[in-house]
Formats: C-alpha cells, sequence, structure tokens
C-alpha cells in the first residue's frame, strides 16, 4: 500500500495530538473545558441558535457534558451523535437530559441507546459543536479518521454554523487536507476564539 504525503502528515500530527491530549491532567481537562465553555456560550453565533448538535466527549476531549447541560437549561433543543460504522455515517439523536441512559458504542464512545431514541434529520440542526484532534487557523479539522463530521456537513442546511472546540495547542498554523475534508467555521479554545 502506497500512502501520499498528506496521509503521512495527517498520521504524525494525529499521533503528536493524542500524545499530548493524553498527557493532560483531568483538573488540566476541566479547567480548560470549562475556559472554553465560556468562549462558547459568550458567542452571539452560538446562543442564537435553537437545534444544536454536540459530541458527547470521551477520553481527555474538551468537556461537552456541561455544555449539553448548560444548553438544555438554556432551553435549546439538544442532539448529539450515535455512529453508524458499516455506513460511516451517524444519526443524529435528541436528548433531553444528561442524566438519561448511555451506552458505550462504535470506538468506546457514548451514545444514546437505540431504542430510547429518537432521530431526526440533519437538516434541522442550526450549529454543530465538532471534535477534532487538530485545526487551523483557516478551519482545517483533523479527526481520528473516519470522517463521520465530514459526512455530517455535507448534510447539513448551508447556513447551519460548524463550530470546533479544542485546547490551544491543537491549533496548528496550516496542516494538509484532502478534497473530502470539511472546514468549521469557528474555533473555540480556552484563550481565544478563532473565526476561520
Amino acid at each position: 500500500m502506497v500512502f501520499s504525503s498528506t496521509q503521512v502528515c495527517k498520521s504524525a500530527i494525529r499521533q503528536d495530538m493524542k500524545r499530548r491530549r493524553d498527557g493532560m491532567s483531568l483538573n488540566e481537562v476541566l479547567s480548560l473545558s470549562r475556559a472554553v465553555e465560556d468562549r462558547v456560550f459568550a458567542c452571539k453565533s452560538f446562543t442564537a441558535c435553537r437545534h444544536v448538535m454536540f459530541f458527547l466527549s470521551f477520553g481527555n476531549e474538551v468537556r461537552t457534558d456541561e455544555m449539553i447541560t448548560r444548553a438544555l437549561k438554556d432551553q435549546k433543543q439538544v442532539y448529539v451523535p450515535r455512529l453508524l460504522k458499516k455506513l460511516r455515517q451517524m444519526e443524529i439523536c435528541r436528548i433531553t437530559s444528561m442524566d438519561q441512559e448511555f451506552e458505550l458504542g462504535t470506538y468506546g464512545i457514548r451514545e444514546p441507546f437505540k431504542k430510547n431514541s429518537r432521530v431526526v434529520s440533519p437538516t434541522i440542526i442550526d450549529a454543530v459543536i465538532a471534535p477534532g484532534l487538530a485545526f487551523d487557523s483557516s478551519g482545517g479539522r483533523l479527526g481520528f479518521g473516519g470522517g463521520y463530521f465530514d459526512w455530517l456537513f455535507k448534510q447539513l442546511r448551508d447556513k447551519a454554523l460548524r463550530f470546533g472546540v479544542a485546547y490551544e495547542f491543537q491549533v496548528v498554523k496550516s496542516m494538509p487536507l484532502d478534497f473530502w475534508d470539511e472546514r468549521v467555521q469557528m474555533i473555540f479554545t480556552e484563550n481565544e476564539t478563532i473565526n476561520c
């Protein structure tokens, strides 16, 4: 198998960012996640949205549980993904509380139980809060390589907003992207909000 220089570069960035993120202490994760959350909720573009999709964080990703709880308190309709591994797609599931039961799905990521989920069309979504291992200032986003959020972004209405959340060290000057890689419009870190 022959790998392109883009694939090799992406792999190196993924490994470096995963290593750095995995090395964070729980206190760092919680403190920096709170700062990211405050930036998200200070953004007028975000607060104007009614139907918001979040990812369910795992490991040392920017924590979204508190963001989801806060969005629900703000009377937003909140959605989270359930991955469809064979199709490399996701279902958009509405949740009404972080107290509901979740199960470990594909890749060990929490997902709503299938039997208790209300699945909706991606076209209902006003904004997506997306994860990433790395972002660049032009909105380039590098995930784990499954393409799930790239697929989702292509399903959204044109005016739906795409936000990334990350720690400051996860934002790089530039990175290689493939033609299928979708960009975010804004990145929230603990120190800044980047308009892409």
